[in-house]
């Protein structure tokens, strides 16, 4: 057998470089991150990252920082090139890390470019300590283990009253449920600063503003990324936000409107969150446009479940009396700025109403309490301003499109044909459904308080509080 030379020599130039690729295979990008020192208290914590690049997730075992021997916690992580931000906690966000004298601290941030990178950090001081609350007098808190049966679970939940709620006792008031209640009224049990929901509404109260409820549900800290996305990632969990939803509209949603004087409407109940809550805001807003009819999803993780994009197609509803308001800060890193533009045309594109939607992107803004903070009285005025703003002193009229006289109830509102109207009691539980008849009428059994639902082919295209005249 003759050896062509001439061919092994360029057989040799192919396989040399696929031989080394098997055996010496090129070294990933890798970011670094060491700890030199932290509080004496506890001497040897568990200490683990939190960021943009792990869905702020204060507790996962993939990102918890190991002692070495030579006294020094090191983790070593291979994000995507982008701005990163992140936190140390010691497993929630109730021990994240603070500054020396136990207050709030921005977000460590690293622009990382994919080159292989150390960090030598230190951690000042955590969180877990007494703090004085910086809540409003009209903040109270609802329940500190409220039960959630479709997860076998329990959460906090806070409450923000209007201040003229006790003063006004047949005053009824549209609703905002928020997510991370931690963070939304108190620097005490927030991990990382304020909303200042409460002084926000307050203020705006004073200068004639109608006022709403505010019920605030605190995250489950290692559960948070599961219960905010019904889609789950491959490498951060999710897959409890349908059984999440059925707490908050099934559960939650009953108690606060049969305890407290609500508009239990759609259009006067809001969802709102940010980042991960501002991605289960989006998907509960869409899913149950009958319950939410007012949505501001902020620095939305839309990165977190890509099939969203996909799953909006089915999603944009007939009924085209809702509002959304898309945020971000320009600062964010990673795809939240496209992401959100990308949605944004795409709701558009599916024939979603451009006046009942709102997308910004704030120059030089973080993904950060102290943003959101600031964005909340412009998506609060906007997102709900045709509802209930109004002066304390004037009031406009409520918009009620159901008239009852005796034992017989109207609906006025937009044409249906073939409708039916569903009676509920308070808690949410149906207790009859009635056919209207061609004047759009029906029978109304013996009731003091209850919820009409008017159903269409299309789905709920109205809900009102019913209460019987005195």
């Amino acid at each position: 057998m003759v050896f062509d030379t001439k061919r092994g020599y360029y057989l040799g130039l192919f396989l040399t470089p696929l031989f080394l690729g098997l055996f010496f295979p090129a070294s990933k990008a890798q970011l670094t991150i060491r700890v030199t020192s932290w509080p004496s208290q506890p001497a040897t914590p568990e200490i683990y990252l939190a960021g943009n690049f792990n869905g702020w997730n204060p507790g996962l075992s993939g990102y918890q920082l190991k002692l070495d021997s030579g006294g020094v916690y090191t983790i070593t992580i291979q994000p995507s090139p982008a701005n990163l931000e992140f936190k140390f906690t010691r497993g929630s966000w109730s021990t994240v890390e603070k500054n020396a004298a136990g207050q709030d601290i921005a977000n460590r941030k690293f622009t990382y470019n994919g080159s292989p990178a150390t960090l030598n950090l230190s951690i000042a001081g955590w969180g877990g300590g007494s703090q004085t609350s910086t809540a409003s007098a009209n903040v109270v808190l609802l329940d500190d283990d409220l039960p959630i049966k479709s997860l076998q679970r329990s959460r906090k939940i806070w409450l923000y009253l209007p201040p003229d709620y006790h003063s006004k006792p047949d005053k009824i008031y549209p609703v905002i449920y928020m997510l991370d209640g931690q963070n939304v009224f108190d620097n005490a049990t927030s991990f990382s600063g304020e909303w200042r929901v409460d002084e926000t509404l307050d203020s705006l109260f004073q200068k004639g503003d109608g006022g709403c409820i505010v019920v605030a549900i605190a995250n489950g800290e290692a559960q948070r990324i599961n219960e905010y996305s019904p889609w789950i990632h491959a490498q951060y969990g999710g897959g409890d936000g349908e059984k999440f939803l059925l707490f908050l509209t099934e559960e939650l949603k009953p108690y606060i409107d049969q305890h407290y004087r609500t508009r239990p409407e759609s259009d006067q109940t809001a969802i709102m969150g940010s980042s991960m809550a501002g991605l289960f805001s989006f998907y509960a807003g869409f899913e149950r446009p009958d319950v939410f009819g007012r949505q501001a999803p902020m620095s939305t993780s839309f990165w977190f479940a890509p099939a969203a994009f996909n799953w909006i197609k089915d999603k944009v509803p007939a009924n085209k009396d809702i509002k959304v308001y898309l945020t971000v800060g320009t600062k964010e890193g990673g795809s939240q700025l496209m992401d959100m533009q990308k949605m944004y045309n795409l709701l558009l594109q599916e024939g979603f109403d451009s006046e009942k939607i709102k997308a910004d992107s704030d120059t030089n803004e973080g993904h950060n309490e102290q943003y959101w903070s600031k964005k909340f009285p412009v998506v609060y005025q906007w997102l709900m301003a045709q509802n209930f703003v109004f002066t304390s002193e004037n009031p406009k009229p409520e918009k009620r499109y159901i008239h009852c006289q005796d034992s017989t109830c109207f609906y006025e509102g937009v044409a249906c044909d073939d409708c039916e109207v569903e009676i509920l009691d308070l808690s949410g539980k149906l207790i009859v459904r009635k056919k209207m008849d061609q004047n759009l009428s029906w029978i109304i059994p013996d009731l003091k308080l209850a919820i009409f639902k008017v159903v269409s082919r299309k789905g709920v295209i109205h809900t009102e509080k019913y209460i019987a005249d005195k």
